[in-house]
């Protein structure tokens, strides 16, 4: 355990800082605002829900959560990133004079300092067309706050707790920014009570200490690829391990749905090195001393084809899941362990992935955030 990284005293406060976040009204505003938005029973709502980097993985969380609460509904719900979004809300067929983009009765966006450029850039499109706009943040002001009050269809919700001590998240590889808002969908949800959002964390983190972090963190070293297999009710966690893994400059993560596997992508793991597998699984039972129970045939042999694939390269296979049966609630406790999981992997091959690059090139990097592309 490295102490003096910052990347450790980030994860010792994840505890403390999600509960903060529960002691806030984001769960209980966004659960009326979706009501009253929402009334009837066979509205069909059309909703997009728009984020990038990390909160990218928080965004597919909230599509889950969304179609669990609000499944009466028949919600078609889209996830997309800023870039995607704007261009879907701009489409206009010029030599008809028609606006061709499809008619959403909600966007929400997911901003942790409430000011990301193309968030509101998206925010202003909806405003201007007005479509109803959602943002959930951590600031405790959003420069979409002139929005709000000249339009009236922004509307903001954060999870900002004045009495929170902790500070602002500071590091590469965000771990608080992404948890929070899928706390705030969980407990929307009523997929958890709050004791059970900090039990998903204390989940995690033996989770996390079960693996064999020194062998895993040699392979990464020799060889820093790894191969991830989903389904789509753990797309969030595979995109989650995606993204902690780019922004600590680690691994390269190569995702892949399960049934894929028997589309080519199986020659990945015969032809090339690589250093571990992770097989996101839903256990039908999983109880102390007693073997795994997967859901059906075709995850157990996955799971013996990957470990057998793994052994013959030398590489690690790793089985990250629970058996809870609600999609909601396992990707709260496999993204609960992934903090730690790369903080330890981090630590084991000397790097504080708050600050994996030193020095920093932020003029360089500024150079292409500071520009704003028209899209």
């Amino acid at each position: 355990m490295r102490e003096e990284f910052v990347s450790r005293k980030q994860v010792n406060l994840l505890i403390e800082r999600i509960r903060k976040v529960e002691e806030t009204n984001a769960a209980k505003e966004l659960l009326v605002y979706m009501s009253n938005s929402f009334k009837k029973s066979n509205c069909s709502p059309h909703i997009m829900v728009v984020g990038a980097g990390s909160s990218y993985p928080a965004t597919i969380f909230a599509k889950h959560a969304l179609g669990q609460k609000l499944k009466m509904c028949i919600p078609t719900i889209e996830v997309v990133t800023p870039q995607t979004a704007i261009r879907v809300l701009t489409q206009f067929d010029w030599l008809n004079n028609v606006d061709l983009n499809p008619k959403y009765d909600l966007v929400i966006g997911f901003s942790y300092s409430g000011k990301t450029p193309n968030i509101k850039h998206v925010a202003e499109i909806c405003s201007r067309k007005g479509t109803p706009f959602l943002l959930i943040t951590g600031a405790e002001k959003s420069t979409l706050a002139d929005l709000y009050h000249e339009h009236g269809n922004v509307k903001i919700i954060s999870y900002y707790n004045e009495e929170d001590s902790t500070g602002k998240e500071r590091s590469m590889v965000s771990m608080f920014s992404t948890l929070a808002p899928v706390i705030v969908f969980n407990d929307f949800c009523s997929c958890g009570k709050i004791s059970e959002n900090q039990e998903s964390l204390i989940i995690g983190e033996k989770l996390a200490a079960n693996l064999n972090i020194p062998k895993i963190a040699i392979a990464i070293k020799c060889c820093p690829v790894i191969h991830v297999f989903y389904e789509y009710d753990t797309l969030p966690t595979a995109v989650d391990i995606k993204s902690k893994f780019a922004e600590s400059g680690i691994a390269n993560v190569v995702l892949h749905e399960k049934k894929d596997l028997l589309s080519g992508h199986y020659a990945a793991l015969y032809n090339q090195k690589f250093a571990a597998v992770i097989n996101l699984t839903r256990y039908s039972s999983l109880r102390a001393n007693s073997k795994k129970t997967y859901k059906n045939k075709y995850d157990k042999n996955l799971a013996a084809f990957l470990a057998k694939r793994c052994e013959e390269k030398s590489a690690n296979y790793i089985e990250i899941g629970t058996d809870s049966f609600i999609t909601t609630k396992w990707n709260l406790e496999a993204m609960s362990m992934l903090p730690y999981f790369i903080t330890l992997i981090g630590e084991e091959l000397g790097i504080d992935i708050s600050k994996p690059l030193n020095p920093f090139p932020k003029q360089e990097l500024l150079t292409i955030y500071n520009c704003k592309e028209d899209f």
